[in-house]
């Protein structure tokens, strides 16, 4: 169930666009940061996961996902105009958490401060805000037992010629909420709502080099 390690698996999105916000012309380059993502769980969770363990759980995924966005945006930074897309320059993560804490905001405060708010607070024109909920229905080995036997019933269904799929049971699953906000705005710009990735080259923005 760790996000980090569904950032490569394949996924399919749906994607927001305002459209008519992105085709205003900006007179100087726009300000991007990242911030802490906000990670919860939820559905089935082990009996031995105190509100502690939860917690640290979100911290560590929060930091871990934070930075694969950051790394993201620099990958697919570009030498030259993109269509349709604002060019922007990115602030170091560490930069961003270093003046959260410098304004006594906590992880879980700044996951509930306006989006507008927090842009004023980092002095940046743009911020990337995005929500990872993992939902477990039961431990890994109970659903590998599951779908073993539903292997072997899917096997003797399907004698004599004919085809018979058994479902197969998955221990939880994650959905993912990339969202873009502008200063100048209380609401999402962009938001990108998908299964098991993030993908910030279907934000309206990009890194120029």
């Amino acid at each position: 169930m760790l996000p980090a390690a569904l950032l490569f698996s394949s996924c399919s999105s749906n994607v927001y666009v305002d459209k008519a916000f992105f085709a205003q012309t900006k007179s100087n380059r726009q300000t991007l940061a990242i911030l802490p993502v906000e990670v919860l769980f939820t559905g089935k969770l082990p009996k031995n996961w105190t509100d502690e363990h939860v917690a640290k759980l979100e911290k560590e995924q929060s930091s871990q996902l934070q930075e694969k966005i950051y790394e993201d945006f620099v990958f697919h930074a570009s030498a030259k105009a993109e269509k349709n897309k604002w060019a922007v320059d990115l602030v170091d993560s560490r930069v961003v958490n270093d003046k959260l804490q410098q304004q006594g905001i906590s992880l879980h405060e700044s996951w509930k401060i306006p989006s507008d708010e927090l842009a004023r607070i980092l002095e940046v024109d743009m911020i990337v805000r995005a929500r990872v909920h993992n939902v477990r229905y039961m431990s890994q080995a109970a659903a590998t037992g599951i779908n073993v036997g539903a292997s072997i019933l899917e096997g003797i269904l399907s004698r004599g010629g004919t085809s018979v799929y058994t479902p197969r049971a998955r221990a939880g699953e994650s959905d993912i909420n990339l969202s873009l906000y502008h200063s100048s705005r209380s609401e999402a710009v962009a938001r990108v709502n998908q299964k098991h990735k993030l993908r910030v080259r279907k934000l309206p923005v990009y890194i120029q080099n």
